[in-house]
């Protein structure tokens, strides 16, 4: 939001302090404390009630959908409960922008609580449209007379996922569709009974503001109370709701009070008021409550996020189950989110946590997406068992209309359009953005983002299971009399999807090709008359002589002839027959045009309708942004791809897979994981679409993000473990068997088999298979896997896991800390020191690192330490045992 006044210069220095780059953040503290209409805010008295700090806050509850701030809240103060404060920098910088448009703002905010108050009784309040003053600023004109002016509407705050807009006095959600919450300028407070100075409405703030600046106290008179004091009517608010200032010039204090006839939702009857103070104080309880705690920690967080850059973005795209009632990706990813927060705390060093910060964006490709579907599924539910029906049509569904090729097209170009426009919204508010940016699927939404992924080349794509509706695509395209003759089916299967014009081209050249063919020269005229003839002799017409007469001058030479003619004709029979089955064929391509012809006109509509009922080709969207690591959560991928008979590689994999019908794609990422809970019902495993050396092999293992595996995930590896050294102690016992029968049997210097024994083996160069070169393609590493597979708790039975398995990933420790730590992976946890003196460099900066807001010197205590199992030392000195024990 640019300034509404001033000269170009200001607005231009507006518009850049009010970029969303950490180093503009960091510099309004001291470019506020500069500005000319904050000194006025300032604290002007020696009073302990004076002060200059203000503090923003906004509401917990969602305003409604016409609802105007000016009727937030009802009373003049607000309760501890409804109202939570920005961070102290997300304060600065809407005050900021508060100080920039102070008149225009009051004036806007005045004419609106003016618009409310002047409406009759009872009826809702309401502002009207037609006053330009109470219309948001136009972005349009701003870009006009500013160019430079970023296309934005309101102050980023919380970390650039919401924004304040000012005018509306609204903070709304910026990569979502939310409910606008009401923002309030904390200026003066007050303290109604507790410890907690709560923040008071805009209109009462200005009122006492203004008496304040004036120094009322100075004009004190006694009042009916008895109390020496200057009074100020408060005016649009309850009936009789007064201020009292009392004091000696530089000392003033201040009450809120109302008249005994009158009444105020904030000072009871026959009380003599609460106490006022001019800007924030901070609580003085001594045991702050588990909201302060909550509230606190928020905030800093906040605080964090305005210092630290984003460095790497990640989309987060949802699957089944979000037209439930109570299913919200938001809240999802909010709970996400705070996880990974709370474990980079513990498990980043300070100087990772302030190099980047993540920022995970929610992904809604279902919230606005109409299939035409679904009221003719509803139409046809069942009324039986009303809840299970309507939960199974919210989840299971989704998959069932994906997996159509009517409104497959729709979904996919739900999830594109809204992955667009969310990468848009973030470069305009990140101008210059050269970060990372990522995918996390869940569910059905790893299928589609890795569907996008695999043809962000070629754009374009056959449905998935076009071949089971070939046979259709003939059925239709014959017309009902094709249908009666093998020929003519002949020419529709041929002709497959081509339109009517190209079939009847076709059909006319066959007829040129035939005439072509049946044309002999000598005899075209005199075997066209005598078929002719024939014909009228058949049906004993005169014509035939008339006929032969005129096609000849000379009648009489051509009857004398007649009996040579038919000799000529008997001797070229063959010839005759070749003709005559010509020519039919001639009619009957003939009579093929002229039926395609008429219904050439019909078919169009027909046409246009199987297009509509089935779709051969899906066309993908070009992403704006390259992908980084692509995580797969929860996934039913690997089905997906195996009834597809799909796998993943570049093509050139029919020999390695032994089969000539098996497809093969490659998403367009650096780099893919496979997230999946054990007893997940809906996951399935990738890797063996890979590689075939990872059927058999197990999945790795997520670490507990308390450290460790647990006790009978370790005690099972331990076992395998043992067991698989065991079998190579045994096989190395007998390959030194071998060596030693084979010395026996031959002298030194001797050759076996055309080698002699002194010569060293060379090395065999085992070559790498196709699956493991993808393998590398699509991890990074030759080494690299993507089935990664979580811990199940110890004792908790696997039915009762798979319950909440599938949903359970949003709130996941060991999920969030695995993918925490990767995308981190690039950073290195301290800096580097040129001269190799890491640790003294590290001592000496890290007051220049954000330490966050825990306490990360409990971490590490005994009774934190988790039930885990540890065998990988025992493992190895017991093979290095038995190696020593074997020999070399």
């Amino acid at each position: 939001m640019g300034e509404t006044g001033g000269n170009d210069e200001d607005g231009k220095n507006s518009a850049n302090m009010l970029r969303n780059t950490p180093s503009n953040i960091r510099r309004l503290a001291d470019e506020i404390q500069q500005c000319e209409g904050r000194q006025k805010y300032l604290a002007q008295t020696k009073s302990p009630s004076d002060g200059g700090d203000v503090r923003w806050y906004f509401r917990k509850v969602a305003m409604e959908k016409n609802e105007v701030a000016a009727n937030v809240p009802r009373a003049e103060t607000v309760e501890k409960s409804d109202y939570f404060r920005f961070g102290m920098r997300d304060s600065l910088a809407i005050e900021a922008s508060f100080l920039q448009q102070e008149d225009e703002l009051l004036s806007i905010w005045w004419k609106e609580l003016a618009e409310c108050s002047e409406g009759p009784k009872g009826s809702p309040a309401s502002v009207s449209k037609s006053d330009p003053l109470l219309q948001p600023f136009s972005l349009e004109t701003s870009r006009s007379t500013k160019p430079d002016d970023e296309d934005r509407v309101g102050v980023p705050v919380k970390g650039g996922l919401y924004e304040v807009d000012l005018v509306k006095r609204h903070c709304f959600p910026v990569y979502w569709d939310g409910d606008n919450r009401r923002v309030l300028r904390g200026h003066w407070f007050a303290r109604k009974g507790g410890l907690d100075w709560l923040p008071i409405r805009e209109d009462v703030s200005e009122q006492l503001e203004f008496a304040y600046r004036g120094r009322i106290w100075r004009r004190r008179t006694f009042q009916p109370s008895g109390l020496f004091a200057a009074r100020v009517d408060m005016q649009g608010s309850s009936p009789g709701l007064h201020a009292l200032f009392t004091g000696e010039d530089d000392t003033w204090e201040a009450w809120l009070n109302v008249d005994a006839s009158g009444f105020s939702s904030i000072v009871k009857l026959g009380g003599i008021g609460i106490k006022l103070r001019r800007g924030y104080a901070p609580s003085r309880s001594p045991k702050p409550t588990q909201d302060e705690l909550r509230q606190q920690k928020e905030e800093d967080m906040d605080d964090y996020c305005s210092q630290v850059p984003v460095g790497h973005v990640v989309f987060m795209v949802h699957g089944i189950g979000q037209r439930l009632e109570k299913a919200n990706l938001v809240d999802d990813v909010g709970i996400f989110r705070h996880v990974t927060s709370s474990l980079a705390e513990q498990h980043l060093t300070p100087y990772q946590r302030g190099t980047q910060r993540v920022l995970y964006i929610p992904c809604q490709w279902r919230k606005n997406l109409k299939l035409s579907g679904e009221s003719a599924v509803e139409k046809c539910t069942l009324p039986g068992v009303r809840g299970l029906r309507v939960t199974l049509s919210a989840t299971v569904h989704d998959v069932l209309y994906y997996m159509s090729p009517i409104y497959c097209q729709d979904i996919i170009d739900s999830v594109s359009i809204q992955l667009n426009k969310l990468y848009l919204k973030f470069i305009k508010r990140n101008p210059g953005y050269d970060g990372k940016v990522s995918l996390y699927g869940h569910s059905l939404g790893s299928v589609l983002s890795y569907d996008i992924l695999c043809h962000q080349e070629t754009l374009t794509s056959p449905f998935p299971m076009e071949w089971i509706y070939k046979d259709q695509i003939k059925y239709e395209s014959c017309t009902p009399t094709d249908m009666k003759s093998s020929s003519s089916c002949h020419v529709s299967s041929n002709s497959g999807g081509q339109d009517f014009n190209t079939i009847i081209s076709s059909a006319k050249k066959d007829i040129t090709r035939v005439q072509s063919e049946s044309s002999l020269p000598e005899m075209r005229v005199e075997e066209s008359n005598l078929l002719e003839a024939r014909n009228h002799k058949k049906h004993g017409s005169l014509p035939l002589i008339e006929h032969v007469a005129v096609g000849s001058d000379h009648g009489e030479e051509a009857l004398a002839s007649g009996s040579n003619r038919i000799d000529e004709e008997n001797c070229h029979s063959d010839e005759n027959n070749t003709i005559k089955s010509l020519r039919e064929e001639i009619d009957i391509l003939n009579a093929r045009i002229k039926e395609l012809e008429k219904v050439s006109k019909g078919s169009s509509s027909c046409k246009n309708d199987t297009l509509k009922s089935y779709t051969p080709l899906i066309k993908y969207t070009k992403l704006e942004f390259e992908v980084d690591t692509f995580y797969a959560v929860g996934s039913p991928l690997g089905v997906f791809l195996a009834l597809r008979n799909v796998r993943i590689g570049i093509g050139q994999g029919k020999d390695y897979w032994n089969n000539e019908n098996v497809h093969e794609e490659m998403p367009s990422c650096r780099q893919m994981f496979n997230i999946f809970h054990p007893f997940d019902p809906v996951a399935y495993r990738v890797e063996p679409l890979v590689c075939k050396d990872y059927v058999n092999s197990r999945p790795v293992i997520i670490p507990y993000h308390k450290g460790g595996k647990r006790l009978h995930i370790g005690f099972q590896e331990f076992v395998e473990d043992v067991a698989s050294s065991s079998q190579v102690v045994m096989d190395r016992m007998s390959s030194v068997k071998g060596k030693v029968l084979a010395l026996c049997q031959v002298k030194d210097g001797d050759v076996v088999g055309g080698t002699s024994m002194e010569s060293p083996e060379e090395p065999e160069v085992v070559e790498r298979s196709y699956g493991s070169i993808m393998m590398e393609k699509l991890t990074g590493s030759e080494d690299g896997r993507i089935d990664h597979v979580l811990q199940d708790k110890t004792f908790q039975h696997q039915y009762i896991s798979a319950v909440g398995a599938h949903t359970n990933y949003w709130r996941d420790l060991d999920t969030a800390l695995f993918i925490l730590k990767h995308l981190y992976r690039d950073i290195p946890e301290e800096p580097e020191a040129p001269d190799g003196d890491t640790k003294n460099e590290v001592k000496q900066g890290t007051g220049e690192y954000w330490h966050g807001w825990y306490n990360n010197n409990e971490e590490g205590t005994d009774d934190d330490l988790p039930l885990t199992f540890s065998n990988t030392k025992f493992v190895k000195k017991f093979t290095r045992r038995a190696k020593s024990f074997i020999g070399p």
